[in-house]
């Protein structure tokens, strides 16, 4: 039996195929503009900082709103604190740190101790639509982990956490950001 397709028509057909697999939008595009519009100006996060935070996270991937996106920043605050509370027992335990850096390692637990008092309180306040509630505890949050990697600065010694402080302090803000728009 003779095929019905020439040379010419499954060239069209592969062009048209191609076109139009080459202008579809991917679920997670739609982040591109809200992290311009939170990251664009702002001097605490970056659009990439942004675009990370939310493409590594799923619940992202059908699209979110403002809320929903600021909700999951409190959320991966709330991993990052945690973790880095338990990163900062292990350093204190481990018993290899010099006193300045052991003092430093405490005061950074206690501050990630108010983050993690704070983020239950937040978490609930942008579920609720209450967005005055969270900015000031995030805010707060924020300051905690600018203060802990400040103490290192001052001590002149090295801060094993910087990472950790970074991400904190951007979550914090980007979901702060996401709470104004």
């Amino acid at each position: 039996m003779a095929s019905s397709f020439n040379g010419g028509s499954v060239l069209f057909v592969l062009s048209a195929l191609l076109l139009c697999g080459a202008t579809q939008v991917t679920p997670m595009d739609y982040l591109l503009p809200i992290c311009k519009t939170v990251g664009g100006g702002s001097t605490f996060v970056g659009i990439q900082f942004c675009m990370d935070t939310f493409h590594s996270n799923p619940r992202t991937a059908h699209g979110a709103t403002y809320q929903e996106l600021a909700a999951i920043a409190v959320d991966l605050l709330t991993v990052n604190a945690t973790s880095t509370k338990a990163k900062i027992g292990g350093l204190l335990g481990g018993k290899t740190a010099d006193a300045a850096t052991a003092q430093c390692l405490r005061s950074c637990q206690t501050l990630y101790g108010g983050i993690l008092q704070r983020q239950p309180g937040s978490a609930a306040a942008v579920k609720d639509g209450k967005f005055s509630e969270a900015i000031s505890p995030l805010e707060k949050s924020a300051a905690a982990a600018k203060e802990c990697e400040d103490g290192f600065s001052k001590s002149h010694v090295p801060s094993p956490v910087t990472v950790e402080n970074g991400n904190a302090f951007q979550l914090a803000k980007l979901a702060v950001a996401l709470l104004q728009v």
